[in-house]
């Protein structure tokens, strides 16, 4: 009987075990007899295990593998083939001495090794099954059937339930692990999102719309898979995240955005490489002043719209490399990025801009009025306390000095408007909207670019406007980042690097899925919405 196999493996086991690439199903073989491999010279090896190999009738433990050599194996001749090119090793094996014909004959008359030990066996087990089905079984249900025997657990640190634990809890949930009714609040059911939110109240729904939220997670969607807490909050499966990494909650919605709400106009996305849109970035717009500020988001493909009407004149281009300093033509500066962008936190977020930390170094001059002998400081603050410094350090020069600070102080660094007629001032400083927060679906971190220069994603060189928008588009993120799968010179990326499902900007704390919490929200929404303005007011 003759057969013939091509093997791929790193390494290939002779032996009488199952597992063994070549099974040999010879008793004089031993369970895992020896092994083919490749040692740290390159040359592949014969290396015996637990058997005995055989050259030239001389007992060998390592063995290395040349065309035309023969090894017994056991009662097996092992002989090494000539190679074809597309093959790292050939060997035959054959059988060359078979077992006596007595074998058999003395294997029947073997006696039984251990008389007696199947009835201590069948004993040890049964008294093992009851004792598994008390400590196990038994017990735990007993805790959680008797409310006296629960009561009296639950002021323990330990429970008889604990053994059903299905593996270790997270940090998060370490501090009451021990106490299973607190999450498992019905016995034979899963973790309920009330459950979730009686500690997690002011967690945040996906949806700040209750009637879109109630709608995109209602029940009967079950064609969308179960959308309860614990679908994306896996516990007992630490120390792996407690929430979900991959991107098949996110995809369920969002690969068919249209299916949950018809009039979205979201794009459908399976993938940030393949047909993620491009960003849209968040401007404000009104003025904060007057309680009138208010957001609009503008996608980065429409350039034309992309302008920052931010109150302030400011040139990046003079504010980067070498630049002249206040004090006369010996005075020179290296500014960079850093000079006036402070960061702050393990995050590396960024503290707004301050006049007196980051402009009063350089630009203090711009607030000295007066004549060359005798100049003043106006403090930088609201038009009242200037008028109020310049009536009191030169009465008689107020509105010249004033129309100085309209024209060339204030005015240098700010966007000045004439007062209305009736207006106590002759002039106002156009209120500041700095937007701190470009991107506010998404998440982002400087501590993670740490390794990068500003100027790979800020373009901000030859900017001589402060209307000038230099945020990276999707573009620039692709240089470095892929999508699901990571590629050349990229890392993977998923949707939970940049977004939180829980909406950080969510103005109505809602649970999420919650049968009866969604109800009420949802049952406010819609009395809300039936209100007169008057009510509503």
């Amino acid at each position: 009987m003759r057969s013939y196999r091509t093997l791929v493996a790193e390494e290939i086991a002779f032996g009488r075990g199952a597992e063994c690439t070549i099974h040999l199903p010879d008793p004089r073989i031993a369970m895992h007899h020896a092994v083919i491999k490749r040692r740290d010279d390159g040359e592949l090896h014969l290396i015996a295990l637990n058997g005995e190999l055989e050259v030239d009738s001389a007992s060998r433990q390592n063995i290395p593998l040349t065309q035309g050599m023969q090894i017994m194996v056991g009662p097996y001749l092992l002989t090494v083939e000539p190679t074809p090119p597309d093959i790292d090793l050939s060997i035959s094996l054959a059988l060359a001495h078979s077992l006596p014909d007595d074998f058999q004959n003395i294997k029947s008359r073997t006696h039984e090794p251990l008389p007696g030990a199947t009835r201590f066996k069948r004993r040890l087990s049964i008294w093992m099954a009851v004792l598994i089905a008390l400590l196990f079984l038994a017990l735990p249900l007993a805790q959680n059937l008797i409310p006296k025997l629960h009561d009296t657990m639950a002021e323990l640190p330990f429970g008889f339930d604990r053994v059903w634990s299905p593996g270790h809890i997270s940090n998060a949930h370490r501090h009451f692990g021990s106490q299973c009714a607190n999450c498992h609040q019905t016995l034979t059911q899963q973790v309920t999102d009330q459950a979730c939110m009686q500690c997690h109240r002011d967690t945040t729904p996906h949806i700040t719309d209750p009637v879109l939220q109630h709608h995109a997670f209602e029940a009967k969607r079950k064609f969308l898979g179960s959308t309860r807490c614990g679908e994306c909050h896996r516990e007992h499966k630490a120390p792996q995240p407690l929430t979900r990494q991959d991107d098949g909650m996110c995809i369920k919605c969002h690969g068919n955005i249209k299916a949950i709400n018809a009039t979205t106009k979201l794009s459908d996305i399976h993938d940030f490489d393949k047909d993620h849109p491009g960003f849209k970035l968040t401007f404000k717009t009104g003025s904060s002043h007057d309680n009138n500020e208010k957001i609009e988001r503008i996608p980065q493909t429409e350039k034309e719209r992309l302008i920052e009407n931010s109150g302030l004149n400011f040139p990046h281009s003079q504010h980067i490399g070498k630049v002249q300093g206040p004090n006369g033509m010996w005075d020179v500066r290296e500014l960079s990025c850093k000079t006036c962008h402070q960061s702050k936190g393990k995050e590396l977020q960024f503290e707004p801009i301050a006049y007196k930390r980051d402009c009063a170094a350089c630009h203090a001059g711009e607030l000295k009025v007066g004549s060359a002998d005798s100049k003043f400081d106006v403090p930088h603050g609201s038009e009242q306390i200037v008028m109020n410094t310049l009536k009191l350090f030169a009465p008689k020069n107020v509105e010249r000095y004033s129309e100085k600070l309209k024209t060339d102080g204030c005015a240098y660094c700010h966007v000045v408007e004439t007062s209305n007629k009736g207006d106590a001032l002759p002039w106002r400083v156009k209120p500041l909207q700095i937007n701190q927060d470009w991107f506010s679906k998404a998440r982002f971190k400087h501590a993670s670019h740490r390794t990068q220069q500003c100027d790979s994603c800020h373009q901000v060189e030859s900017s001589e406007t402060s209307a000038d928008v230099a945020m990276p588009d999707r573009d620039s993120c692709l240089r470095c980042h892929s999508g699901k799968r990571p590629k050349h010179k990229r890392i993977a990326s998923g949707c939970m690097s940049c977004h939180d499902f829980h909406s950080v900007h969510a103005t109505v704390n809602a649970p999420i899925s919650s049968e009866s919490s969604t109800q009420d929200t949802l049952d406010k929404a819609l009395s809300i919405s039936e209100q007169s303005p008057k009510e509503k007011e």
